[in-house]
């Protein structure tokens, strides 16, 4: 092979592992997109002033799938800068971490639908328990406020992840999926 041709070659190899990585920082931003959307919806954004937002989904849950998206995304950044194998690596074990995470969620969105269209069949309200603290305040002064739990029930319809249309979680797991693709196929040195 000529050195022309082999410099054509060597080019055509680093340009396509950077298209890639390249589609999936791109897939990873559409995701996060999608998810951003998605959290709005669930925190109960939009939601007519005055009433309460209930959501099944543990708060600390959603920041934490949230920020680790985010925090991967940067990492991902950090990987197309130096092409460090092992920073790829730590990407894909950040992006299967959120995955997991997200299953969760899912999961749970999943079963009050599920709850809720087999109640809608019988005739019923699905409803689910809700634990919402309550600050008591102190009855002499000096004293600490106090947080007790009371047990609430509500309407599974009235939950705010409810809200979420199916075309945005259907997108929002399909673009997690490729994006866990093209990170594994970098990462294992494919297209590089």
């Amino acid at each position: 092979m000529t050195g022309r041709r082999r410099g054509y070659v060597d080019w055509h190899r680093r340009t396509k592992g950077v298209v890639v990585a390249g589609t999936a920082l791109a897939s990873w931003v559409l995701t996060m997109l999608v998810g951003g959307y998605m959290f709005t919806v669930s925190m109960g954004l939009g939601r007519p002033a005055g009433q309460p937002a209930h959501s099944h989904w543990p708060t600390w849950l959603m920041f934490v799938h949230a920020s680790l998206a985010v925090g991967g995304a940067a990492v991902w950044v950090g990987y197309m800068a130096t092409d460090d194998p092992v920073v790829a690596w730590v990407s894909f074990g950040d992006l299967v971490l959120v995955t997991a995470l997200g299953d969760v969620l899912f999961a749970t969105w999943f079963k009050d639908g599920w709850a809720l269209r087999r109640a809608r069949r019988k005739g019923r309200t699905a409803t689910v328990t809700e634990h919402i603290p309550i600050n008591v305040l102190p009855e002499r002064p000096g004293e600490r406020v106090s947080q007790v739990e009371v047990d609430t029930t509500v309407p599974v319809s009235a939950l705010e992840e409810r809200r979420i249309p199916v075309i945005a979680v259907v997108t929002h797991g399909a673009l997690t999926g490729l994006t866990l693709l093209l990170v594994l196929l970098v990462a294992l040195g494919v297209g590089s």
